[in-house]
Parts: structure tokens; C-alpha cells; sequence
């Protein structure tokens, strides 16, 4: 979600803004006050990947676009992130991105 893409409209940077603001939220625990441990998120459907056969896949497909040709470019990595809910899932993630870029150079 980078907000410096050439072409974004000021609609769409709103949308990101506002994720972007939402993300923060959730990270530091005020999005829903007061916090009861429950709260609804909604996902504008831009951001969201609707077909997949694997879904850790797609994820990295489409938040990493030409990793391999990219993989030792510190920018290019350093604006993109996955979220995860869990440890376990961030290892997946994790082991398959290492899967892709082992050997690359």
C-alpha cells in the first residue's frame, strides 16, 4: 500500500489512508474503545484477494510482485508488508518466501 504510486486517485489514497489508520489501530489496541476483545474489521474489497488455489501464494504474489528480480532491493522490501494473526502463519509466510528467493543472486 504504498501511497506514492503514480497514478492513485484521491479517492484511493483516502481508502489507504484510512486502512493504513486502521492497521495502527489494531496494533496498539484502541481501535474499538472501550476494548472488550471483540471488534469488527472491515476490509475495503480492494484489499482483498477473492481468487486462490493457495493462499499463502497469493498473498505473497500479490504483495510482492517480481520478488526474485527484486528480493536484494532494500526499498522495494522495505515498502511492503504482510499482516498475520498468528506466529505460525508468519512462519509459513516465511518459509515460502525463503523458498522463493533461496539460490536467487
Amino acid at each position: 500500500m504504498c501511497l506514492s504510486q503514480v497514478g492513485l486517485n484521491p479517492t484511493k489514497i483516502a481508502e489507504i489512508k484510512q486502512f493504513s489508520n486502521s492497521i495502527v489501530k489494531i496494533g496498539d489496541g484502541t481501535l474499538a474503545e472501550p476494548n472488550d476483545g471483540l471488534v469488527q474489521i472491515d476490509i475495503p474489497p480492494g484489499f482483498l484477494i477473492m481468487e486462490f488455489e493457495d493462499p499463502i501464494q497469493a498473498i505473497v504474489n500479490s504483495t510482492y510482485l517480481d520478488l526474485t528480480t527484486n528480493c536484494f532491493n532494500y526499498n522495494y522490501l522495505q515498502s511492503r508488508v504482510i499482516l498475520a494473526s498468528k506466529i505460525d502463519i508468519v512462519n509459513v509466510i516465511n518459509e515460502y518466501v525463503l523458498s522463493l528467493t533461496l539460490g536467487t543472486s
